[in-house]
This record gives C-alpha cells, structure tokens and sequence, in this order.
C-alpha cells in the first residue's frame, strides 16, 4: 500500500499490494492531524489506515492480509502500540506524475 499525501489530502493507494507499506509526499503538502512527520518517515494509526482504506477494511480476507502486514512490520520495528512507521519518498511539485508509484 501506499499513503500518498498531496495538498487536497491524502489517500491510500495499492489496497490490494499488502506485501509493502510506504508513504509518498508530493512537494509540500503537509502531513494533518491524521499522522505525523519524524525525519524521513510518517507515522500514522492503524486505525487511520483502516478508516483511508474505506469499504476494504469491511472485507475479512483483506483484513485478515492487512493485519498480518501489520504483524511482520511489528517483527521488524515499524509498529509501536498502534502506531505504524513508514519510510517517505517526497516529490518535488505540488503534484504526482502520471503513473508514479
């Protein structure tokens, strides 16, 4: 998955890729009262990314995939309490390009 956050929001992206889990920052667009910025990484609630994922949190099997990501990045450090690490890969401009992943 991927949190992109560009001036008009931020949005989760890649629902289905729960293999991965980053951040894209398009130019200055700043992080809301929904997570927040720490060096190169944003950290965000699971709750939160559960809410950006909409009717996809509803479907067992996705949530059942969804926490045992959540699981494997606790292994590794990512996740404190409920709260989820992600590295940012920031974007010059105020907007992405076409197909940028």
């Amino acid at each position: 998955m991927i949190l992109r956050v560009e001036a008009g929001g931020v949005t989760l992206l890649e629902l289905g890729d729960l293999r991965r889990l980053s951040a894209q920052i398009a130019g200055d667009a700043a992080v809301g009262d929904w997570g927040r910025l720490e060096d190169d990484h944003v950290v965000v609630t699971t709750e939160t990314l559960l809410r950006l994922a909409g009717d996809r949190a509803g479907d067992a099997r996705w949530r059942d995939e969804f926490d045992a990501m959540v699981d494997d990045a606790r292994r590794h450090g990512w996740v404190e309490g409920d709260e989820v690490r992600m590295h940012v890969r920031r974007y010059p401009g105020a907007a992405f390009r076409a197909g940028t992943r």
